[in-house]
């Protein structure tokens, strides 16, 4: 079984450490994030980039925080109300039977959670169902090497694997870019049907 993040352990996603390796302005343009989609931020935790996702989106845009954890939603509400932002509906959902909002998606993010996830198949074939047609679907992830943080080495998914997987549950071939010393984003669309 995977490990699972710890929603005690919710302040280290946004740790000064991360935003010098993955700035989230500047993550989310690399991703591919435009005016007016409609962007899910899967595995969102507290907001790291789903509360600057709604400023870039911009307020004919909408962004669904979606996460297995009620704390971290839970944060996420207390920062919306605080910051006054009307663009974030929140999902909670169990990992191992995601359930997407009923819209379809221009654009999905997942970072830091495809490793976490049991039946990979079945979870990027439920975030491809949720796009539309030609949608970009951006996943940032742990580099398949030692590094000084992040989950076990088995746990990791290799350039290859992503790209078989991603193949296999409707998507074109991503194209793969490092983030930092630490992480990988793959960027794709969901292919035509």
């Amino acid at each position: 079984m995977a490990h699972i993040f710890d929603p005690e352990e919710r302040a280290k996603l946004d740790s000064p450490e991360r935003r010098a390796e993955m700035p989230p302005e500047e993550t989310l343009v690399k991703a591919g994030i435009k005016p007016g989609d409609v962007f899910f931020d899967i595995g969102c935790g507290t907001g790291y980039f789903s509360l600057p996702a709604a400023r870039m989106v911009g307020p004919k845009g909408l962004v669904y925080a979606v996460d297995a954890s009620g704390v971290m939603l839970a944060e996420i509400r207390s920062k919306v109300a605080s910051l006054g932002i009307f663009n974030i509906h929140t999902l909670q959902t169990p990992q191992a039977k995601l359930k997407m909002p009923e819209t379809e998606a221009t654009m999905a993010f997942i970072s830091d959670t495809l490793h976490e996830v049991e039946d990979k198949r079945s979870f990027l074939a439920a975030v491809g169902a949720a796009l539309k047609p030609g949608a970009r679907l951006a996943i940032i992830e742990w580099i398949k090497k030692e590094t000084p943080k992040g989950p076990p080495l088995k746990e990791r998914l290799s350039e290859d694997e992503m790209q078989v997987l991603l193949k296999k549950t409707g998507f074109t071939e991503p194209a793969g870019a490092e983030l930092g010393a630490s992480h990988i984003l793959f960027t794709c669309k969901k292919a035509a049907a």
